[in-house]
């Protein structure tokens, strides 16, 4: 069974959505990769949150629920082979300097005291054609 670690992250006060997406994407990511290699997730999905960012506040899209409910910019979804996987992850990210590089890192982008992550239990998932997709195509275990 895959272990999943869903974030709820925010942007640093100051820094605009578009600056934000464009470092999580072109700076974070890369980063992380370098740092633990084949202990990479396997799969690492952002999802950002839709906003108007040409309003003061840039306002969510909301569906259901409030503006306070989604305080955050970016939900990012991390897909690991197994738990072993994920303390193999979790070791790189610790070791040899790599935390300090990702610490100093986040604090260019993101509200680090604004951060919060769950880990889920059994994941189902739904194609369009009612069958079951599981996890195959996040890639290979």
């Amino acid at each position: 069974m895959v272990y999943t670690l869903v974030l709820f992250l925010s942007r640093k006060p100051g820094v605009s959505l578009s600056d934000f997406k464009t470092h999580y994407e072109t700076t974070h990511v890369p980063l992380l990769k370098a740092i633990v290699g084949e202990d990479f997730p396997l799969s690492y999905t952002r999802h950002y949150i839709d906003r108007d960012d040409t309003l003061p506040f840039s306002p969510a899209e909301v569906f259901v629920g409030s503006q306070e409910d989604f305080a955050f910019d970016a939900l990012a979804v991390l897909t690991f082979a197994s738990k072993v996987h994920w303390e193999r992850f979790k070791e790189r990210i610790k070791g040899d300097g790599a935390q300090k590089l990702k610490t100093e890192d986040e604090k260019l982008f993101m509200d680090g005291g604004a951060k919060k992550g769950v880990f889920c239990g059994e994941t189902r998932s739904t194609g369009r054609d009612g069958g079951a997709v599981g996890w195959r195509f996040v890639g290979s275990v």
